[in-house]
């Protein structure tokens, strides 16, 4: 079952408005049951990123609930996630459930992290001191000290993270994989330093980076061939544009943004400026146009109050509807922590049943607005408020 709490925190919005006239009197719960995979009416993809420790309390009632709910599904290599793929696709024929993988990052203190060492040690990425790179504390995401990168433009390691994520796979039957971390991270704080090129000698610049990221990507695509991979890297407006489209541009389905619209712990009432807001549409509509699939994730891992995280989450899932196409466009809310379930459904417009959309978005006097077969979304920038209104 959805939180209890779902519907009562629907009185506490502010800021972003929403108008859910359905949604206000039938319990999401009681939605959601009526609807196969809840996408038969509603335009809304939702995916989990579940590869914390969550899944391994969750109830069986809350498993079904998770699968019923969610396009795709993402869970850590293991018998956790594992055991339960047959009975995910059971409860949801349409769930895709795939494998998380580290990406650039060989974890100390595993088999391959010492094989690496031992006979590949060039894999890895150094700085220009000569010193191995780790995960640092950033942007609302703790330290991972353990986790080393490697150099993305080496072809041996690109071989080797597709035969890992390959045989993670294969083990429980994934339908695919989740490649974390494969944007220009090193370059924006998030690392202990910024990776040498050994072929000049030079630092990596965020383009070279991401060309060799797009490189590995699409190795790894050829190597499971037809189960699924979408990758995390893009970073929205002009970055998109100069060097992040290479994540999509490699053979993968997709890309994932994992600061739609915000970076998790920006001050919650920080809303995107006007052109950035335009940028950011644009780039889903880009990926749409190229076949490629959009993931859009919102956190919330800072100190907001519940009418702060509702109102963002209605204004985040606005703007994904303005240019959602209902087919391969996903939309996933965290908060309040990164450590919380990524299964839960927050807020009911989650499963708003707007229908499909009967036009695209028009833009009036700083108003965007989308109108679907049952209902309407709207934008406003000039006040940071956003509204789903399902008749």
């Amino acid at each position: 079952m959805l939180m209890p709490h779902l519907l009562s925190r629907l009185a506490l919005m502010s800021g972003a408005t929403v108008l859910l006239t359905s949604l206000a009197t039938t319990p999401a719960t009681a939605m959601a049951a009526t609807l196969p995979g809840v996408t038969a009416t509603s335009p809304i993809l939702l995916y989990a990123q579940d590869w914390n420790s969550a899944p391994s309390t969750r109830t069986t009632a809350a498993w079904q609930q998770v699968a019923a709910t969610h396009a795709i599904l993402v869970g850590s290599p293991g018998p956790v996630y594992g055991n339960m793929i047959a009975q995910l696709h059971a409860w949801n024929p349409a769930v895709k459930v795939l494998v998380y993988d580290l990406g650039p990052y060989t974890a100390k203190g595993t088999t391959e992290y010492t094989t690496l060492m031992a006979q590949h040690p060039e894999y890895f990425a150094r700085d220009a001191h000569g010193n191995l790179i780790t995960v640092k504390a950033a942007s609302g995401s703790g330290a991972f000290p353990h986790n080393y990168l490697m150099n993305e433009a080496n072809p041996g390691w690109q071989a080797e993270e597709a035969s890992r994520i390959l045989a993670n796979i294969n083990k429980y039957g994934w339908d695919g994989a989740y490649i974390d971390s494969m944007g220009p991270g090193p370059f924006s704080g998030t690392t202990t330093g910024v990776p040498i090129d050994p072929s000049t000698g030079a630092v990596f610049t965020k383009a070279s980076w991401m060309q060799a990221a797009g490189q590995t990507l699409s190795v790894i695509k050829a190597a499971v061939g037809s189960k699924y991979v979408f990758s995390t890297g893009l970073v929205n407006g002009a970055d998109f544009t100069s060097f992040t489209h290479d994540i999509t541009d490699s053979t993968v389905n997709g890309g994932q943004t994992d600061s739609w619209l915000r970076v998790a712990n920006s001050a919650p009432n920080q809303y995107p400026t006007t052109s950035t807001l335009a940028g950011d549409l644009a780039m889903v509509q880009t990926l749409n146009s190229q076949g490629k699939a959009f993931y859009g994730w919102t956190k919330v891992w800072t100190t907001a109050t519940q009418a702060q995280e509702s109102a963002w989450n209605t204004y985040a899932l606005a703007a994904y509807l303005l240019v959602d196409n209902g087919v391969s466009d996903y939309y996933l809310f965290s908060a309040p922590s990164s450590g919380a379930d990524r299964g839960t459904i927050y807020f009911s417009n989650e499963l708003a049943a707007l229908g499909a959309p009967t036009a695209a978005f028009t833009l009036i006097g700083g108003v965007y607005s989308r109108a679907f077969l049952h209902g309407l979304v709207t934008l406003n920038t000039t006040n940071n408020t956003a509204s789903i209104t399902v008749s």
